[in-house]
């Protein structure tokens, strides 16, 4: 397996990556995705997919990303260290955390991707999976330091509250910013564009890029990913294979309904 992650060196030179999301979980969409340029490819076990607790799910998922040129993009139903663990030594590179609280939670979580953590041992554990090459992988603990990335989704009030000391946990690798559920713990539920949501993603984008930070939001449309940019933000999911099938055979349809 290639240990390097090109979306870490990315972000951590401070360039724009563009990603798509796969609910399919298909290997052929993710290849497809690699093949046409996309930096990343989002695959959401939180609401939907197979257990991420079966490494083998993620065997032909990351064959998929390597061959295509991509990265895989994980979003964790939780940030139980033990599943944490699991999925990497499968050969994911890039996790991230929905519905944090606390900075006590997030070092938890960012402390069992590293074998070194600080000047301290980490939690993360040895294992023979697929991000050592099945054992074979020279190097391996350095390399896992050095590629490994995980961030958090900031998207409960309890999370803004925290945010200052969220951002300080040593290794955090990017926050995406969740408007939908902060609208919803806001008192504004799916009114993402209500004033109150609108400037405090303002005020998370901010607390972000003071502690330099990288940040990742979703962007549909071309004038939506432009703001996105000139916002600073790095990380940025333009669509997906669902809606694109969607919307392109919709309007496909409309144009030829006459000729039935």
């Amino acid at each position: 397996m290639d240990q390097r992650n090109g979306f870490r060196r990315a972000i951590e030179n401070g360039d724009v990556v563009f990603g798509a999301r796969a609910s399919t979980f298909s290997p052929t969409v993710i290849e497809i995705f690699g093949e046409l340029g996309i930096d990343f490819v989002w695959l959401d076990f939180e609401h939907m997919g197979p257990s991420p607790w079966d490494s083998t799910v993620f065997e032909n998922l990351t064959r998929a990303a390597e061959v295509g040129g991509t990265e895989l993009f994980v979003r964790l139903p939780s940030g139980d260290p033990a599943l944490i663990r699991k999925v990497l030594d499968a050969g994911v590179r890039n996790i991230f955390v929905p519905r944090v609280d606390t900075a006590a939670e997030v070092r938890a979580a960012v402390e069992a991707t590293r074998f070194v953590y600080g000047d301290e041992p980490g939690e993360r554990g040895m294992a023979s999976g697929r991000s050592r090459t099945w054992g074979n992988a020279g190097e391996y603990v350095a390399t896992e330091d050095e590629e490994v990335c995980l961030g958090v989704m900031i998207e409960k009030t309890t999370a803004v509250d925290e945010l200052d000391d969220i951002l300080s946990v040593p290794e955090l690798g990017f926050v995406f910013i969740g408007p939908s559920d902060l609208s919803v713990q806001m008192g504004h539920p799916s009114d993402t564009s209500h004033p109150d949501v609108v400037e405090q993603v303002a005020e998370i984008r901010e607390a972000c890029r003071s502690a330099e930070v990288p940040t990742g939001v979703i962007a549909n449309d071309p004038a939506s990913i432009e703001a996105a940019i000139e916002d600073g933000h790095q990380i940025i999911r333009i669509g997906g294979d669902l809606a694109s099938i969607q919307s392109t055979l919709q309007e496909r349809l409309d144009d030829v309904r006459a000729l039935r």
